[in-house]
C-alpha cells in the first residue's frame, strides 16, 4: 500500500508546476537554442509573465482590478509592455498601454462587463514586450457570470 502523504505532495507538486504556465521572453530565450530553463527560477535575461492561478470571476455590470506579475531572471531589467487580446464580448479593459516597469513586479489591470456580457468560461492570452528580446505570453482565465 502507498503512503498517502508521499502521493498527496507529489499530486499538489504536479499540479502546482503545470499551473498557469506561458512561454518565457527576453535576450536569453534568443541567445541559447533550444531554450532550456533552469530547474528552478528564471534563466539568465529572460523573463516570465504570471496571472491568477484561478479563473477570475466577473459578474454582469461588475469592474475588477487583476494583478499581472512578472518573474525575473538574472540581469533582466528591462521595462515590459502589455498587451491583452480582445476578451469575451462585453468585456473591456480600462488600461491603455499597461507597463511593468523595470523596479516593479506587477502591473494592475481593470476589467469591466457591461451588463449583457457574454456569460461563461474564457481565455485571455496576455502578451508581454521587453525592449529587447522574446516576447512572453501568458493564458488568463476569466469566468463572466450572472448578476
Amino acid at each position: 500500500m502507498k503512503n498517502p502523504l508521499k502521493v498527496l505532495l507529489a499530486t499538489a507538486l504536479v499540479a502546482l508546476a503545470g499551473c498557469n504556465q506561458g512561454t518565457p521572453g527576453g535576450q536569453g530565450v534568443t541567445t541559447t537554442p533550444p531554450h532550456k530553463p533552469p530547474a528552478y527560477g528564471e534563466a539568465d535575461n529572460t523573463f516570465n509573465l504570471s496571472v491568477p492561478r484561478l479563473s477570475t470571476t466577473l459578474h454582469q455590470g461588475e469592474t475588477k482590478v487583476v494583478s499581472i506579475g512578472i518573474e525575473r531572471g538574472k540581469n533582466f531589467d528591462q521595462d515590459v509592455a502589455l498587451k491583452v487580446a480582445e476578451g469575451p464580448t462585453g468585456v473591456t479593459g480600462d488600461f491603455a498601454s499597461p507597463v511593468i516597469k523595470h523596479g516593479d513586479s506587477e502591473a494592475k489591470l481593470t476589467f469591466k462587463a457591461a451588463d449583457d456580457a457574454s456569460l461563461g468560461d474564457f481565455t485571455v492570452k496576455v502578451t508581454g514586450h521587453p525592449d529587447k528580446g522574446a516576447d512572453a505570453t501568458i493564458d488568463f482565465k476569466i469566468a463572466v457570470a450572472k448578476k
